[in-house]
């Protein structure tokens, strides 16, 4: 909830089981009861228990020690310690569950896990898993099957391939087996152990519900309403969520990812709420799932707004970033601090996660708004900054932060001279270069705007990337999956246009997608998906699809992801047949699909993960110390630029729900 109005006292009923509000009246009306019956020795006992366990001021063990485990043994399964998680998971566990079936085949699919782990980090790099050491891996749980039987996975035949999984070659790549190595296997089997730990909470006990009945219903009624008023708003994301998966559109890790966690805060205040086990497949915890450059869903507004930083003059760093270094050197002195470590701090508090948000996006904000990197005021600087060895890794990486926002791109686009010097670094740099990782996602982003779709169609952009995603062994070096990912997301933003349409039918296009249609990462299929969707509207490039027997690999690959209940990925396949046989044959090359400037609204920098690569090496001059020529001293500045700011916010944020 975004009010800024002063959060109402929570009723006893929203406090934790101990150490509260209820605690105290819970304590109290046993007291009582134990006094009307002339209890006196089950009284005094009662009493100096409780003291003893401080019960009245901490809160309970009982609680605490589950939500502990359970924090303990997820975090040993996140961090691969094998050893770790298996000697808790046998401690936590009861030995009921250790013999159950359920049991059973949960400690398969573990060890499974465990055996597959370095494999399944391997090729999510993009690479292919030393043979010999995936032997050695696997031998493990080699032996751990050889003591067991079939029986121990219950029968279930999801589990079948387990049994196979030591004794194939190349498992990952076997349909039966490859599975396993896929990150939906992992989300899975993450939250069947979740599920179990949490099941070991202990139930609630009676009279909390009993005296929650007979508590005042006045003194929790606003904090009702909070908690209603939340539930609602969640609801209500949900049935847009359903709304745009009943179309066939991906709907955002993220946005379920913050449900999730919203949800998981307002089990605490209801009654029974710790009881509940929430039963989504997403993990809550940033960084689980791989981040997408392509953009599912449209963002009606940014999560958090942005919050101004009033201790920055940025009219004086605009000055000190856009001077020469004589000039710099003349009007800061030779006691200021260089310009890539000004470079560094400012792009340490746009990117950097361990600042809130809000904080991050009122420092972008400011950048585009008050012109740091002189766009609009010097269109020089900027290119000549990236043409620079010592600084141009610093400023890609400002950029490619800056483009995560609609304020940002709209900013960068205004001198397309800076688009222009970032397509020479994405041709000439290798494809493993800090350098074209930056420039990559940058451009990426960017390519959410027409202005810049123009500028790299222009360019030979399109050109680029299909030689990328068909690499024959030649050029820049081995594409990443980084490369591939960008790559494929920027290819389905130009080919929206009719200028990139051309370019791709121009190409080999058709080739690259059907070598790319099934790769294992979803996000590469979709953008795949989403290129042959725009160019199958050109009526060439559909008779050549037809003739080179796409329709067949469609309806092939409908049919693997029907029997793998993946909805997503049949609904894109169904679009693009629909697509590859039109009702009415249209002419030409096709409609432009894409959207005006103006509708680029999408902001998404709380995803923003690659600036990490360049903020590693804390060791230098800090932020703080950087901007510190740079503080507010007269009243008057912070009146203009506040000013000047939420002007900048109104036009580019629309207020959150």
């Amino acid at each position: 909830m975004t009010s800024t109005a002063e959060a109402p006292l929570p009723s006893c009923g929203a406090l934790d089981y101990g150490g509260g509000m209820r605690e105290v009246s819970i304590v109290g009306a046993i007291e009582e009861y134990l006094a009307y019956h002339h209890l006196k020795e089950p009284l005094r006992a009662f009493q100096n228990e409780v003291e003893r366990q401080n019960l009245l001021f901490e809160p309970s063990r009982a609680s605490l020690r589950v939500t502990r485990d359970v924090e303990d043994v997820l975090r040993n399964f996140d961090d691969g310690e094998m050893n770790k998680f298996l000697e808790a998971w046998q401690r936590v566990m009861p030995e009921s569950f250790h013999c159950s079936k359920k049991g059973r085949s949960l400690e398969l699919r573990l060890h499974a896990h465990f055996a597959t782990l370095s494999s399944r980090q391997i090729l999510q790099a993009g690479q292919e898993p030393d043979a010999a050491c995936l032997h050695q891996d696997l031998e493990p749980f080699r032996s751990f099957l050889a003591e067991r039987d079939v029986d121990d996975g219950g029968g279930e035949e999801a589990l079948m391939p387990l049994f196979a999984l030591p004794f194939v070659q190349r498992p990952y790549a076997q349909p039966n087996v490859k599975d396993i190595f896929s990150q939906r296997w992992l989300h899975e089997l993450r939250r069947d152990v979740e599920d179990a730990l949490r099941s070991q909470q202990p139930v609630i006990p009676v009279i909390y519900d009993v005296l929650e009945q007979q508590s005042n219903p006045e003194m929790g009624d606003r904090a009702w309403q909070s908690v209603w008023a939340e539930l609602l708003r969640l609801a209500d994301t949900s049935l847009d969520a359903m709304a745009l998966l009943g179309q066939g559109v991906p709907v955002a890790p993220e946005l379920l990812c913050g449900a999730r966690q919203q949800l998981e805060l307002l089990r605490e205040h209801v009654p029974g709420g710790l009881e509940l086990q929430l039963k989504s497949q997403l993990d809550p915890r940033p960084g689980i799932s791989p981040m997408s450059p392509a953009r599912s869903v449209r963002s009606r507004a940014a999560t958090a707004m942005p919050r101004m930083p009033r201790e920055v003059n940025f009219f004086t760093l605009a000055q000190f970033v856009c001077a020469g270094a004589e000039e710099r050197r003349l009007r800061f002195g030779d006691g200021a601090p260089t310009l890539a470590a000004v470079l560094r701090a400012v792009l340490q508090r746009i990117a950097s996660a361990e600042s809130p948000v809000a904080e991050r996006r009122g420092f972008l904000v400011s950048v585009a708004c008050f012109d740091v990197l002189g766009v609009r005021s010097r269109p020089d600087v900027l290119p000549q900054l990236m043409s620079d060895p010592g600084l141009a890794e610093l400023v890609l990486g400002i950029l490619a932060v800056l483009a995560c926002e609609a304020v940002g791109r709209r900013y960068i686009v205004a001198n397309l001279a800076s688009v222009e010097r970032m397509v020479d670094v994405l041709k000439l740099q290798p494809l493993d270069s800090s350098l074209h990782i930056q420039a990559l996602a940058a451009m990426q982003r960017l390519s959410l705007r027409r202005a810049a779709q123009d500028r790299m169609i222009a360019l030979g952009i399109v050109e680029w990337v299909v030689g990328v995603l068909g690499w024959q062994g030649e050029g820049q070096g081995t594409p990443s999956e980084f490369s591939l990912e960008f790559g494929s997301a920027m290819l389905m933003n130009l080919a929206l246009r009719s200028a990139g349409k051309r370019k791709c039918v121009e190409q080999d296009t058709l080739t690259v997608a059907l070598n790319l249609m099934e790769h294992w990462n979803p996000q590469i299929r979709t953008h795949i998906n989403g290129t042959l969707y725009s160019l199958l509207s050109v009526v060439s490039f559909r008779a050549r699809a037809k003739n080179a027997g796409l329709e067949g690999v469609l309806r092939s690959i409908h049919a693997q992801a029907i029997s793998l209940t993946d909805e997503i990925s049949a609904r894109q396949i169904e679009y693009l047949l629909e697509q590859l046989n039109p009702q009415e044959q249209a002419q030409g090359d096709g409609a432009e699909s894409g959207e005006d400037d103006e509708d680029d609204d999408e902001n998404f920098l709380e995803e923003e993960e690659l600036a990490g690569l360049l903020l590693g090496d804390r060791s230098g001059i800090s932020a703080e110390e950087a901007l510190r020529p740079f503080l507010v001293s007269e009243p008057g500045v912070v009146e203009v630029q506040s000013r000047e700011f939420q002007n900048c916010v109104g036009r580019n944020y629309a207020p959150t729900r």
